[in-house]
């Protein structure tokens, strides 16, 4: 080699190593300033302010006005769209208070919300396509239990909006819900949170299937080694529940397990989780809050129907006619218009395909997935009327 290839190859690894120092010097330096400015913890893993999903003084928590955006569900991005009383439908649009035609309102979690699905493949939207005469509202929202229910629909109904029939799905994780989330204050608010301080109150979320590896010295001293090394495990999580098969999402805790406490008191006298109340106590608190809505709705000459359909842990476990079946089968009597119990049709689906649980709900979630809305929305269609 000469001595001007020599020099050269010199003054590039000189260059690049000032470089890098340089390079390092920057970010040792933005680690300090991240530090001195956000104390409390990392700004980069704080939770990111989600724009559909916002707070409400009367009803705890709904979804923005007029939104037209994405939203995120697991792996599942769609296009979301709510109208002026920030109900979730398939375009922005102007509800009025009144209508001359018959005005039918679906309520429930996010099974009826349905997220990670465009709204015309949700129940409620398949059931408004087949009804076109009807001006179908979807008040759904994740995370919603019966107190909710009574008091965001009392909320349009004392602001004026005018509906001929509710039509309230009831979700297994309600009798959850109401056991340990959802209080009213001393001024009859009602409030979000966790209310109950027995031992047995637990975290609503499953166990991942894949472990989150212990924190390394250099995470623990570096907002960004933090950050990259959680994103790293974000993206493997992904990628183990894609290639995860049943028995991975079945082991104990998990998102398919049998002990998983939010859905299996229907079928084990074992479920704990369930706060100060317990089991029988929370569903009577359901049962209450529902007695309420009956009332409400009843004073005004407003049907009421109640659905109820199978998570994955009721075909896996349970039997079809389960005891979220059973108790509000019986607490519809005489109340409700119609009562649309689903599971037959979910359990007949069963013995016809088995893999399921892959077919009907998204997989690694409980959640239905585009064919299980379209099964559910089958059998509310055909029973309607």
């Amino acid at each position: 080699m000469s001595l001007s290839s020599k020099n050269s190859t010199y003054k590039l690894l000189r260059i690049l190593l000032i470089n890098l120092g340089l390079l390092l010097c920057l970010a040792l330096v933005a680690e300090i300033v991240l530090h001195l400015i956000y104390r409390s913890g990392n700004p980069f893993l704080a939770p990111a302010k989600n724009e559909l999903r916002v707070r409400d003084p009367h009803y705890t928590h709904g979804l923005k006005p007029n939104f037209d955006s994405f939203d995120a569900w697991g792996p599942n991005t769609v296009r979301i769209f709510t109208n002026s009383l920030g109900f979730r439908d398939a375009a922005v649009r102007n509800v009025p208070m009144t209508m001359d035609r018959k005005r039918v309102i679906f309520i429930g979690d996010s099974f009826t919300e349905s997220p990670g699905v465009p709204y015309e493949q949700s129940f409620v939207g398949l059931f408004a396509q087949a009804f076109p005469g009807f001006d179908v509202l979807n008040a759904g929202v994740s995370s919603y239990a019966p107190s909710v229910y009574y008091e965001k629909l009392k909320y349009f109904l004392d602001a004026g909006l005018k509906f001929d029939e509710a039509v309230v799905y009831i979700d297994i994780s309600d009798i959850q819900d109401e056991g340990v989330f959802y209080s009213y204050d001393k001024n009859g608010v009602l409030q979000m949170g966790v209310f109950q301080t027995s031992f047995n109150v637990c975290s609503p979320v499953p166990r991942p299937p894949l472990q989150r590896p212990e924190k390394q010295w250099w995470e623990k001293i570096s907002y960004m080694a933090e950050f990259l090394s959680e994103m790293r495990y974000s993206a493997e999580l992904v990628r183990a529940i894609g290639r995860a098969n049943f028995a991975d999402l079945s082991k104990s805790g998990v998102v398919y397990s049998p002990d998983y406490t939010r859905a299996s008191w229907t079928y084990s006298e074992n479920s704990s989780c369930y706060g100060a109340l317990g089991i029988d106590a929370s569903i009577d608190k359901a049962k209450k809050q529902m007695d309420r809505l009956y009332q409400l709705l009843s004073s005004r000459g407003i049907a009421l129907s109640v659905g109820v359909y199978p998570w994955p842990q009721q075909l896996l476990y349970d039997v079809e006619n389960s005891r979220q079946a059973r108790i509000w089968r019986d607490w519809c009597a005489g109340k409700c218009r119609k009562f649309f119990d689903h599971f037959p049709d979910f359990f007949a689906y069963k013995t016809q395909d088995h893999d399921f649980i892959r077919s009907l709900y998204f997989w690694g979630d409980f959640h239905f997935n585009a064919k299980g809305n379209a099964l559910l929305a089958q059998g509310l269609i055909k029973n309607y009327e």
